[in-house]
């Protein structure tokens, strides 16, 4: 992922996007955004990064 603007307020051990998490999935480039209570999380690493 090239882009990423700041480290979400929540950590994977805290919530894990994926396909049942809740969370509308929104294809970004080359990897998928969810919607997260008015913004995007994107995963990076051992975090999500804001969109």
């Amino acid at each position: 992922m090239a882009d990423h603007d700041s480290q979400a307020e929540h950590t994977k051990a805290e919530h894990t996007h994926g396909d049942s998490c809740g969370h509308q999935a929104v294809q970004h480039d080359d990897h998928v955004d969810y919607l997260h209570d008015g913004h995007k999380h994107a995963e990076h690493e051992d975090h999500y990064d804001e969109h």
